[in-house]
């Protein structure tokens, strides 16, 4: 809030094994400067709850590669990225601070390791993985080509297991068609589950980002009477009317 026009974004993509950041840091010249002094470096903090894995990764580019160890983690990733002093800094009437509240004579002290910029937690697990699960029907009880949908209390997050006849889950589980299905499926359970209104995971991680995609989308979420699973659902993952071989990724 101190730094009045400074912008700080970042862009994450993942890949097998790891994720590529890029950082994004405007109107911030005070900043920039300790960048260019090799007083501060560009960080993305890695995080496994699980585990207990937490360390950090430094750049001098803005384009930061970040890589794990498949042995070292378990559930979900989190990435912090951000700009990190990496040695004692000083900045002597800065320029970019907000001249309301900062005099021209202000002087600031960053000690090795402070955040400088901070950008928003990433789940390195793609939403609807976090979300739909699918498994095969071990009891037997669904007639082929069927399936059913439950919420699942076996994990740390809320999720939903979509639950496919033997036949259907060895020999069509990654078609798109099949797999949007379920989500929809699963979708018409959200009033319901505990992520509906009042519910134990109604603030949870998963139930805010899904909210925040549908708002992004400017489609009603399951807290509105005009809430349509699938119209939600499709929204997230369209069918794709010209290849139908195409599939997700296995969830």
């Amino acid at each position: 809030m101190d730094w009045a026009e400074a912008r700080y974004a970042v862009t994450v993509t993942l890949r097998t094994g790891g994720a590529v950041i890029e950082h994004h840091l405007e109107d911030a010249s005070d900043l920039q400067r300790l960048i260019d002094d090799g007083a501060a470096e560009w960080v993305t903090e890695l995080r496994c709850p699980r585990t207990l894995l937490s360390r950090q990764q430094n750049s001098t580019s803005t384009r930061q590669q970040v890589t794990w160890n498949q042995d070292e983690i378990a559930g979900d990733i989190y990435l912090m990225p951000g700009l990190v002093a990496v040695r004692d800094a000083r900045v002597v009437r800065p320029t970019s601070l907000d001249s309301v509240v900062w005099s021209d004579t202000a002087e600031l002290a960053f000690p090795t390791g402070w955040w400088l910029a901070k950008g928003e937690v990433r789940s390195v697990t793609p939403l609807l993985v976090s979300l739909v699960r699918f498994v095969r029907d071990a009891d037997g009880r669904l007639g082929a080509g069927q399936m059913s949908v439950e919420e699942a209390s076996d994990g740390p997050s809320p999720y939903f297991r979509v639950i496919l006849a033997a036949e259907l889950y060895d020999k069509r589980r990654r078609a798109r068609d099949v797999q949007i299905a379920g989500l929809v499926a699963a979708f018409g359970l959200l009033r319901r589950s505990t992520m509906g209104e009042g519910g134990a995971n109604a603030d949870s991680q998963i139930a805010n980002r899904l909210r925040a995609e549908l708002e992004h989308r400017n489609v009603p979420d399951w807290h509105d009477e005009h809430f349509d699973p699938a119209r939600a659902a499709t929204a997230l993952e369209a069918f794709h009317v010209g290849d139908a071989s195409e599939d997700l990724e296995d969830g």
